[in-house]
Order: C-alpha cells, then structure tokens, then sequence
C-alpha cells in the first residue's frame, strides 16, 4: 500500500463509518460525507499519479 493510501484510510474508514451510521433520511449530512470520502479518494490517486512520473 502507498504511503499516502496509509494516511488517509483511517480517515476514509472512519467517514464511511459516521455516514453509515446516519438514517438514510439525512440526506444532505449523507451527501456531505460522500463528497469527503470522494475528495480524499481522488486526492490518493493524484498523488499516486503524481508519484509514479518521479
């Protein structure tokens, strides 16, 4: 696993664990957390992409 995927994980993890924990008719606190996990997610893969060109 890549040094920035083992950063932010735990992170990822514990978002999709408060947005699980969430009734399903919150939907705009459910809408917040996908659009953190999404950000993170796609910060990984620019970095690993970035890191891939060193």
């Amino acid at each position: 696993m890549s040094p920035v995927r083992e950063h932010y994980n735990p992170v990822i993890t514990q978002l999709l664990r408060e947005h699980d924990r969430l009734s399903h008719d919150k939907i705009a606190e459910r809408k917040t957390f996908q659009r953190q996990i999404l950000f993170l997610m796609n910060a990984i893969k620019l970095e690993e992409f970035e890191q891939s060109f060193n």
